[in-house]
């Protein structure tokens, strides 16, 4: 047999998502105020989306559509955005949905597809930035140092091991293990480490609070210092309340101790503070973007739309389209806009529509919450939701990420309602992780405070109120609280 060139067709079926879609996805994720920026952007470049102005309903233009609340456009765009440029219902943007489970899906496969031609440059709504992440940071530093392939390699595990502090996940025991199964020189793994200790910010990847402090100290030139000696040899006594105790044990004196507790009180235990995901860490000053209240003896959901921009079809493009006194050019530009300001108002409508569908599943679901408070907030998963409201659990969560809610609790991330399961014991219901955390805290409170209790005793405590969990689990939600342990909470009198 010889080898020979021949011509065949093959017909595929291909997913693709089309970059309107890929948009609707954008305005799903932002928040009020992004979503804000992207409107006041989009009228900006879009000459045919302007801002409605305060005006009496008689007044709008015949076939008007209203959005949820305040978002507005006109029917008179949307009837010359057809393919065949004829009017059409004046309705159809409202009733139009998006198919999110079909944008779910065409999300997962467009993202490993790679552009078959030249033309298919990515859009603008393909490149807005995000915030850079703490391993995207670090890898951008390790990438610009002159480091051997073997180190390398080795610092980009470890920087993938971190956690939200910016510590080496598993601490001692884990870099132990670490070390026990790689297949590189013990030497090598500590050079690595030692690279990606001396990243921005300074201490990352450390095993441990004290090694972290320490790191800074050495960077500071404060290695044998009275802070690097109170670091090294009696850190858990820094948090005392006895100092003259404290100075005691050291072998310094009161003042000498203040003032190296004001130096260590200027490091940064936790180095990936900075990139927390926890937009309210971050930014304080976050803006609700739903609230919900009672009225009438009724729970009320109302998306927050102050300061957001009413939008509407230029009346001024409508007629200079109808007119037909528009060059071949002109014409062709118009059409794409007033496409473009008909996608943009019918997505924004469904964002707010879906984003008020999600919140009211959520009202149902944790009514118990809204009524008495934080210790009835029951375990709730993203399914549960999305099998609710018949939506795919990524739009879910797309909808709840970034997103705040104004409740007589106060205001709280939409992913707080979102809560883990833990198992009562024989007689008792499911709680949430977050009630129990509620519940430590209370505990904690109420405690006599020159015999406070240990983790081992809130777990007595709790497992005789129903609530199996270990001592472990006790710990970790009390450091997410904030909460000292039992010795550092003792008050001597």
């Amino acid at each position: 047999m010889y080898p020979s060139l021949q011509t065949s067709l093959k017909i595929t079926t291909q997913l693709r998502m089309t970059p309107q879609l890929q948009q609707a996805v954008k305005l799903l994720q932002y928040n009020r105020v992004e979503l804000t920026e992207f409107l006041n952007k989009e009228m900006l470049e879009n000459p045919t989306l302007e801002e409605q102005v305060e005006e009496r309903l008689d007044e709008l233009p015949d076939g008007a559509i209203n959005g949820v609340n305040t978002l507005t456009s006109t029917a008179a765009g949307s009837a010359v955005l057809s393919s065949a440029e004829q009017p059409r219902d004046p309705a159809a943007v409202q009733s139009t949905e998006i198919d999110w489970n079909r944008v779910d899906l065409n999300d997962r496969v467009h993202r490993f597809q790679v552009s078959s031609g030249a033309e298919e440059y990515a859009g603008v709504d393909q490149t807005l930035t995000r915030p850079e992440t703490l391993a995207e940071h670090l890898i951008w530093q390790l990438r610009m140092a002159p480091l051997s392939g073997a180190i390398l390699e080795v610092a980009l595990e470890i920087v993938y091991n971190l956690d939200e502090r910016g510590w080496f996940a598993e601490g001692a025991e884990g870099w132990a293990a670490f070390i026990g199964a790689s297949v590189e020189p013990e030497t090598i793994l500590e050079a690595a480490r030692a690279e990606v200790m001396a990243l921005d910010p300074i201490g990352v990847g450390a095993l441990g609070l004290k090694e972290c402090l320490q790191v800074q100290l050495r960077a500071t030139d404060q290695e044998g210092s009275v802070a690097w000696e109170l670091v090294c040899d009696h850190l858990e006594a820094l948090g005392s309340r006895d100092l003259r105790r404290t100075a005691r044990s050291a072998g310094i004196s009161v003042a000498e101790l203040e003032k190296a507790r004001q130096l260590i009180a200027c490091l940064e235990p936790r180095p990936g503070r900075a990139f927390v995901a926890d937009e309210i860490e971050r930014n304080p000053n976050v803006t609700p973007d739903v609230r919900i209240y009672k009225q009438g003896g009724e729970w009320v959901v109302h998306l927050e739309e102050d300061g957001l921009p009413r939008l509407r079809v230029s009346r001024f493009y409508q007629q200079a389209y109808k007119s037909g006194d528009l060059s071949k050019e002109a014409r062709a530009y118009i059409i794409d806009r007033l496409r473009r300001a008909e996608w943009v108002t019918k997505s924004i409508y469904q964002r707010q529509l879906t984003i008020r569908r999600v919140v009211e599943s959520v009202l149902r679901f944790q009514h118990d919450f809204f009524e008495r408070g934080a210790a009835y907030l029951k375990p709730l998963v993203l399914r549960d939701v999305a099998d609710d409201i018949g939506m795919h659990e990524s739009t879910v969560s797309r909808v709840t990420a970034n997103k705040y809610a104004e409740t007589p609790q106060g205001l709280l991330p939409l992913k707080y309602f979102f809560s883990a399961r833990l198992s009562g014991s024989m007689g008792h219901a499911d709680v949430s992780a977050e009630a129990v955390r509620q519940r430590i805290n209370q505990i904690i409170k109420s405690e006599f405070v020159a015999k406070p209790y240990s983790d081992a005793q809130i777990v007595r405590l709790l497992r005789a109120e129903g609530t199996e969990i270990a001592r472990r689990t006790v710990a970790k939600y009390r450091e997410q609280l904030k909460i000292p342990a039992a010795g550092k909470r003792r008050v001597r009198r």
